[in-house]
């Protein structure tokens, strides 16, 4: 059942060619699987070597809404979406798997996947630091981090296991991983210099649970290209990250934080880190809040932004078709591919109908 499962997933990744062999102008690969509105992204080197940055939800939960009128869709399954587009993409294991924090979309397909496919390496910011309050319903507890925390040490019981600390590295072939943010802290080397417009910074006190920022958040260097993926960090420490000294620099790639949602992506962090390609990994009716598309379109690089789902909630803003992998109507669960060359060149494909574009390096 499993393996007609992957099978059929596989058809939804496996659009673009077989990888060739690696060269030194290879690029690097980043693969954004859909766990509808869920997070998890493949990063493989033209070594063949990967890391996968979280894991969506657990199996059964999470899925599409049904479609009225047409026969129910099989029991959605993160980790089978996951391992389908890994296998596509040529792997026969995860080197790293990176677990950002220990929300149940990010966190919950820990269990299923390590079933799947073997799994070298397990990288977290440490312990979960998210205790519901007393009167949250047993529903709700079900899938809290204080609940998910302990599932997922045991899920991992014998696999090699790092606490990544802000300031800390991982280097994989010629990628290296730096920490920029981890358990609320930030790592200190002002990369990017003095913060710019940091007295136009307004707090924001929501952060969707103390586990969001707390993210366990990479600026990744590929040669001279920077791509930042900082899962769900929040507005408060966005701002902390970028003022009074830009500990980030610019990025060429970016991942926006918190599924593209107006508790995060700061106009402020936007302005310091301006990135050229932005990506929202959001749902149907997750992430891509209309605040945020403004923000990203007035950052002051940006040359493109993808989405992972046509925004339901606010369609007007929505960029045209053939940038966004999942459009109503369509196959579900499509997923976003870019290839990131060591100059800064990106090249963004959408396998759901081929369009590519490229962005040429500059600084």
């Amino acid at each position: 059942m499993i393996r007609d499962l992957l099978g059929a997933a596989a058809l939804a990744v496996a659009v673009l060619p077989a990888p060739v062999t690696a060269t030194a102008a290879s690029p690097l690969r980043v693969i954004m699987v859909d766990v509808e509105g869920g997070a998890a992204t493949l990063y493989i080197t033209p070594e063949g070597r990967s890391i996968l940055i979280d894991t969506g939800w657990p199996a059964g939960i999470g899925g599409p809404r049904p479609v009225p009128g047409q026969p129910a869709a099989q029991p959605f399954n993160s980790a089978e979406r996951i391992v389908a587009a890994a296998r596509a993409a040529g792997l026969h294991r995860i080197d790293y798997l990176i677990v950002t924090h220990y929300h149940v979309d990010h966190v919950g397909g820990v269990a299923e996947l390590l079933r799947l496919i073997p799994v070298g390496a397990v990288i977290d910011h440490g312990p979960n630091r998210e205790v519901p309050a007393e009167s949250a319903n047993p529903a709700f507890a079900r899938f809290a981090p204080a609940t998910l925390y302990p599932a997922y040490l045991e899920a991992i019981e014998g696999l090699e296991h790092r606490e990544m600390r802000a300031g800390e590295t991982l280097a994989v072939d010629g990628l290296e991983l730096l920490a920029v943010g981890s358990d609320r802290d930030i790592q200190r080397e002002a990369l990017g210099g003095p913060g710019v417009n940091c007295d136009l910074i307004v707090p924001k006190q929501e952060d969707g649970g103390e586990e969001n920022a707390r993210s366990l958040g990479f600026l990744m260097r590929y040669g001279e290209a920077r791509l930042l993926a900082m899962a769900d960090t929040t507005w408060d420490v966005e701002n902390d990250a970028v003022c009074p000294d830009n500990r980030i620099g610019r990025v060429d790639l970016m991942i926006a934080n918190n599924h593209g949602s107006e508790i995060s992506n700061s106009p402020v962090f936007l302005e310091n880190v301006a990135p050229r390609v932005v990506l929202f990994q959001n749902g149907p009716r997750k992430g891509a809040d209309a605040s945020v598309f403004g923000t990203v379109r007035t950052s002051p690089r940006l040359e493109a932004l993808w989405q992972m789902h046509s925004a339901e909630r606010s369609p007007e803003m929505n960029e045209a078709a053939e940038r966004i992998a999942n459009v109503p109507g369509e196959t579900d669960g499509q997923a976003l591919h870019a290839y990131v060359s060591r100059n800064g060149t990106i090249r963004l494909v959408n396998p759901r109908n081929g369009h590519t574009e490229t962005y040429p390096a500059r600084k």
